[in-house]
């Protein structure tokens, strides 16, 4: 079945969470940062500032085939190929949010269809804590009818003079264990059998299990804030594109591009030198 145009403007039900400093905790050893600010349940416990990934996936899981048409196998070919999350402030761990989500564009791409989503999360004061523009590429499926999108104001891409062909200013290599996409996935409750079982990888295509792509990108931000000295706690923004997949049992250099004032860039290649993540940006509120 293909994916439909019209599904764009479809709200999802909305789902309300309580992430607790157990979860939240949870999620920074899966990524892994072992910074004591994101255990200090004594003083005042910082949360992951890509947390938002973990709420956001029940979302998706709960409304993998509506109202797009696809069938479930088919939703399940879905690969992440980008991300922008917005923070208004950070997240508290206990804090009860509300989650909602929208389709709002639907594209055609040589390798298939393409889906953005737009989350939005409120406190119970109605204030937006987070938003999130999450772009899905689903392998050999067909868009029916025109691409269409909606119109939504989002911050803008700030222009930075330093490039990804210029030499960066750190390097860090981080190894990718084995067991790595079997932690993250209990640890964030984000299951996606092509994680973590080698009969789902291989049917979906893959010659063995991968890593997710938000455990790579959550690992390139906590690596990056602390080759620049950062505070977790004072990231606005993240943004990147997904190019490559991760091997379970590789390793990935995350190479800080740029600082400039608010404003870290960065991207992620793989042992071969691949791009994994492209287009890598921090923002802070400092």
């Amino acid at each position: 079945m293909p994916l439909r145009s019209t599904a764009v403007g479809h709200p999802f039900d909305p789902i309300t969470v309580c992430p607790d400093a157990r979860w939240c905790m949870a999620f920074a050893a899966g990524v892994p940062d072992d910074r004591p600010e994101l255990y200090a349940t004594d003083a005042h416990l910082v949360v992951h500032p890509l947390f938002p990934v973990a709420p956001e996936w029940e979302q998706i899981v709960g409304n993998r085939s509506l109202p797009a048409g696809m069938t479930i196998d088919e939703a399940r070919r879905g690969i992440h190929v980008g991300h922008d999350l917005v923070l208004h402030r950070p997240l508290q761990a206990g804090e009860q949010l509300t989650v909602q989500a929208y389709i709002t564009a639907v594209g055609r791409r040589p390798a298939g269809a393409s889906q953005e989503m737009l989350f939005v999360a409120t406190d119970p004061s109605g204030d937006v804590v987070w938003r999130t523009r999450f772009t899905s590429l689903f392998l050999g499926v067909e868009l029916e009818g025109e691409p269409a999108a909606t119109t939504h104001d989002w911050p803008a891409t700030p222009l930075l003079a330093r490039a990804e062909t210029a030499e960066p200013i750190a390097v860090r290599r981080s190894h990718v264990g084995l067991l790595d996409a079997h932690v993250y996935s209990e640890c964030a409750r984000i299951w996606n059998p092509i994680h973590t079982d080698v009969v789902a990888a291989r049917a979906a295509g893959l010659p063995a299990p991968i890593l997710h792509g938000t455990a790579t990108l959550a690992r390139a931000v906590s690596i990056v804030t602390d080759l620049e000295g950062a505070v977790l706690g004072d990231v606005r923004r993240i943004a990147g594109r997904f190019g490559a997949m991760v091997a379970l049992g590789s390793a990935i250099d995350v190479r800080l591009l740029g600082s400039e004032g608010d404003t870290l860039t960065f991207d992620v290649l793989d042992q071969r030198g691949k791009r994994v993540i492209s287009n890598g940006l921090v923002q802070f509120s400092r």
